[in-house]
């Protein structure tokens, strides 16, 4: 059975299971249940999860080679700290990725493991992460392997953490712990050093400033839920109660859950995405948090997540994960709520019934996700029963690796039963999760993959990058420059948001908080609407009705698809100017036994397709082929761009385009942004431009940040991304702008995370604030 992959099995299942099509979820599982194969298909999903674990034992390293590999890792580390080179500051960012690498490598419970985290905490401390060099402490201590012969060393280590965190009541406690110790005379100065800054800090605690969790702003401060009782189509929908003007925050929400995409690495508490890991031991790393809070935080949720993660079961059931985590952070919420119900059918009514007394706790947070639209009655038989199979095997998962039933015994539910009610559950948030599942986006490092499930030493521990702790060094604010979503979501208020292809929100995803902010003034009682999809900017709007129905089961007739001509801004990103002189008219081009999305976008083809690619476009006026041999000029000479002269081609080209490609072009943004990145490599490089040559770069670039605040808005993170080129430029005092200008690009920032706002936010106060005081002067 472990030589199945799931999808044989869930197959195999779902073709071997005869049910009646039920529109609730609790019937489903439970006609599944009656089914005469089922004890059969138990089996099977219960010697498939054995053969995953099986399979888990004989891959896992011995902890003597584990132990060989981190000792070799933190001693590579150890020649870094201890390297006499100039470059002090950046042998102690090498020496923290060795030893962080290290960390991941060690068995649990190990003296490795303990001294890979004391030395990465050393590092740490140096650095000035004095909040994560004091956590990096207590994972040494917690391992119970740490050497006694050197417990005075990381003891210190806490103290001084804790002093430079101006933490009075941790630094009595660890100056009390070095007082027991056998100290010799260095280390005892050091005490007395300590001791003289007790007295001067303020005995209280301070607040965490990596704490990411805030309260929730009332969500009808401005906003009110309604439902429409006539138009069954509207549905659910909110509504503004006041005046909201352009920029302001419409409301705050809370992510209750939440789960990486593709293995992006960030904390599975906060969702942090600029981290210096933790990892937990017990699934090999691949869960980290950025601080022991949050790993408390969590725990509860992780105890049943662990092994799953272990066996690499997540990675295959898809959407299905965050049904999953939906239930773990929220059930427990309500579970002693159901523990005087003895009959599942009435537990599933008080579940699910909108006017049930349990639905009456809207401060109940796992309320309202259960009062989310499902599409599951919509669902055909067979993904009915594929899911519910999914379902079931995550029920068995549960029940046999993991401690989740552990507290139900206690319960009038039988056993049985729950296990049928947790498949329900689970099937439900699966159904709730295909129609509202939201991708949280972020800034992320264009040098660093936090995809990468190899190299985990974190951004933060880069070379070459930082001054002090989240502060770039100048001209290096670029390396922010790639837009990626990190999380799938559940986000109930937000859910509750109709679809617009114009939409009045912009989304601002911070780690576990959600920020709506208006797109433009809203009036009260004004509908406020969210995206589904893509833009109509950015988007056919057959594209857009085939996705909307297909995954959502509506046709849009929102203001702008109602419109004679819904594609014409779209179509404006792709409109050129026939290169016959017997034309020479504006034409969008025509589509040639294919899909017009590809003839649109042409030189996105493969280049193994080559002779589709060299196809090029046919005037839609004339059906004059045009010539776009240039455009294979361009892209070849980007590969050889060093050279003066082939710069200057590249340029002559472009302004060939710009002939062609009429306004903001999609290919001619493309070209940009290819000639954006060759500046960049150009100053990396220390490669010598001309005048001439980076006055064009920056007309170029601004043109590229023109069109994506056309595209997207100056208020979004494509727009971010690429602003921070021209920041550089302006740190680097190659480019002025005026005040004006700086000012709109600041509020550019209101859309991105708090932590990377910070890092540009400190780089504006670093290098350009004082620069355009001075030149103002």
């Amino acid at each position: 059975m472990e030589k199945f992959k799931l999808s044989e099995l869930l197959e195999y299942q779902t073709a071997y299971t005869q049910i009646l099509d039920y529109e609730c979820e609790l019937e489903t599982i439970l006609a599944i249940k009656k089914d005469e194969n089922w004890p059969l298909r138990r089996q099977m999903s219960a010697a498939w999860l054995k053969g995953l674990s099986d399979e888990y034992k004989i891959n896992l390293n011995s902890k003597e080679s584990a132990t060989k590999k981190s000792n070799r890792l933190r001693e590579e580390g150890n020649v870094f700290y201890c390297s006499k080179s100039p470059s002090k500051t950046e042998n102690m960012f090498k020496a923290g990725q060795q030893y962080t690498l290290a960390i991941f490598a060690a068995a649990p419970y190990t003296e490795a493991l303990a001294l890979a985290f004391a030395n990465r905490a050393m590092v740490l401390q140096e650095l000035g992460y004095y909040r994560q060099a004091y956590d990096d402490c207590i994972c040494a201590l917690e391992t119970n392997q740490y050497p006694m012969r050197l417990i005075h060393k990381i003891k210190i280590r806490q103290a001084f953490c804790v002093y430079y965190l101006q933490d009075a009541k941790k630094l009595e406690l660890h100056l009390t712990e070095l007082e027991k110790c056998g100290l010799n005379e260095s280390y005892k100065q050091r005490v007395d050093e300590l001791q003289k800054g007790l007295s001067s800090i303020a005995n209280e605690i301070i607040k965490e400033t990596q704490d990411n969790d805030k309260e929730d702003m009332s969500l009808t401060e401005t906003t009110e839920f309604r439902v429409d009782s006539k138009d069954a189509t509207r549905g659910r929908y909110v509504v503004a109660k006041r005046d909201i003007k352009s920029g302001e925050i419409i409301f705050h929400e809370r992510i209750s859950a939440f789960v990486p995409v593709e293995g992006t690495q960030i904390c599975q508490q906060c969702g942090s995405v600029f981290i210096i890991p933790i990892p937990c031991h017990a699934c090999n790393g691949k869960v980290i948090y950025c601080s022991l809070k949050c790993r408390e935080d969590q725990a509860k949720v992780h105890q049943n997540e662990c092994v799953g993660y272990c066996l690499g079961l997540f990675e295959q059931i898809g959407i299905s994960h965050l049904a999953l985590r939906i239930l773990l952070e929220e059930f427990p919420q309500i579970s002693p709520i159901l523990a005087h119900e003895s009959d599942i059918k009435n537990v599933w009514k008080e579940l699910t019934t909108e006017t049930s007394h349990l639905n009456t706790k809207t401060e109940v947070n796992y309320v309202k996700s259960l009062r989310l639209v499902s599409h599951f009655q919509k669902m055909s038989l067979s993904n009915k029963i594929w899911f519910a199979v999914i379902a079931d095997l995550l029920a068995v998962y549960l029940k046999e690796y993991t401690p989740f039933f552990h507290n139900t015994s206690k319960s009038k539910i039988k056993q049985s039963d729950w296990e049928s009610l947790i498949s329900a559950l689970i099937l439900r948030h699966i159904g709730q999760s295909i129609s509202n599942a939201h991708t949280c986006s972020s800034i992320a490092p264009t040098c660093y993959d936090i995809r990468s499930s190899t190299v985990k030493y974190g951004f933060l521990l880069l070379p070459n990058m930082w001054t002090k702790p989240f502060h770039l060094r100048q001209g290096m604010l670029h390396v922010l420059g790639e837009v990626g979503e990190v999380s799938a979501a559940n986000i109930p208020y937000l859910s509750m948001l109709n679809h617009a292809c114009n939409p009045t929100i912009r989304p601002r995803f911070s780690g576990r908080n959600f920020s709506a902010l208006a797109d433009r003034d809203i009036e009260e009682g004004d509908e406020i609407y969210n995206c589904y999809t893509l833009t109509y900017r950015n988007s056919m709007s057959v594209v857009r009705r085939d996705l909307l129905k297909e995954m959502y089961h509506f046709n849009c007739e929102c203001v702008h698809c109602q419109q004679s001509d819904p594609d014409a801004a779209y179509l404006e990103y792709h409109l050129y100017k026939c290169q016959n002189p017997k034309c020479g008219e504006k034409f969008v081009p025509t589509p040639d036994k294919e899909d017009l999305h590809i003839t649109l976008h042409w030189w996105n083809r493969s280049e193994d397709d080559e002779t589709g690619l060299r196809d090029g476009i046919i005037c839609s006026i004339c059906s004059t082929k045009q010539n776009i041999e240039w455009y294979f000029r361009f892209k070849s000479l980007l590969q050889h761009s060093n050279s003066k002269e082939n710069r200057l081609e590249l340029l002559k080209l472009y302004d060939k385009a710009d002939g062609i490609l009429l306004g903001f072009h999609s290919l001619k943004l493309q070209m940009a942004s290819d000639l954006v990145n060759l500046l960049i490599e150009c100053y990396k490089g220390s490669v010598e431009t001309t005048d001439l040559e980076f006055c064009r770069f920056v007309n170029i670039l601004k043109f590229a940040m023109s069109v994506t605040a056309d595209k997207w808005g100056q208020q979004s993170l494509e727009y971010v991304a690429i602003m921070s080129v021209l920041w550089d430029l302006i740190a680097m005092n190659k480019y002025q702008c005026t005040q004006l200008e700086l000012n709109d690009m600041v509020k550019a920032l209101d859309v991105v995370d708090e932590e990377c706002r910070l890092l540009f936010m400190n780089y504006y106060k670093d290098y350009i604030y004082n620069k355009q005081i001075n030149m103002e002067k």
